[in-house]
């Protein structure tokens, strides 16, 4: 636990940063909710996730639920440290199709049913996503410290100085990633615990 807290203040820049980037994404995704669900649709992440809806309601049960969540979870989030290789580009671009996702369901939810945008955000998103959010900022957080340590190793690979300084910049990241992968599981996997519960009880 102590290991992963301070993975988390070690990063806490970008978790900033990559927090306030994730609201402005869903006020976007929400103030333009009908140009932004076209996007969405036209770049698959849409898609993606109406199929996800439509695999739990074939199977509703509470492992399957649970099942499907965590790995699909899991997946993105290791997808989002991972390809941070390629200068932190997809897990920026991962986080903006998430957030203006989740801004596009709370500006058609509330459209349909009439609820406040904030009150459908609290009641039904916020339970799960009380750790699946900041589990997924996590780890844009690590991905983009990935992109940033490959290129600072690729411009700084003429200079004896730099290239020290990145090999111990390196050696810390390199360290903090297992507590960090660590925690962003069991927050994962909590989270698909209350959201495979929610679905079941709804189902009933």
């Amino acid at each position: 636990m102590r290991r992963f807290l301070d993975a988390v203040r070690a990063e806490k820049k970008l978790i900033t940063i990559a927090s306030l980037l994730f609201i402005l994404s869903i006020v976007a995704g929400y103030l333009a909710s009908g140009p932004a669900s076209e996007w969405l649709k036209q770049s698959g992440v849409w898609d993606q996730f109406m199929e996800k809806a439509k695999t739990i309601e074939k199977n509703p049960s509470w492992w399957a639920a649970f099942g499907l969540i965590f790995a699909n979870n899991m997946f993105a989030s290791m997808t989002m440290i991972g390809t941070g290789l390629f200068f932190g580009i997809y897990p920026l671009m991962g986080l903006v199709f998430n957030g203006m996702l989740v801004g596009v369901i709370l500006g058609t939810a509330s459209e349909q049913s009439g609820i406040h945008p904030l009150t459908l955000f609290i009641t039904q998103i916020l339970p799960h996503g009380i750790l699946e959010l900041p589990a997924v900022i996590l780890a844009v957080a690590y991905g983009i410290r990935l992109g940033i340590l490959v290129f600072r190793s690729m411009i700084g690979w003429g200079s004896p100085r730099l290239r020290k300084e990145n090999r111990r910049a390196w050696s810390d990241y390199l360290r903090r990633i297992t507590p960090m992968i660590i925690g962003i599981m069991v927050m994962l996997a909590v989270a698909a615990v209350i959201e495979s519960g929610l679905i079941v009880a709804y189902a009933k």
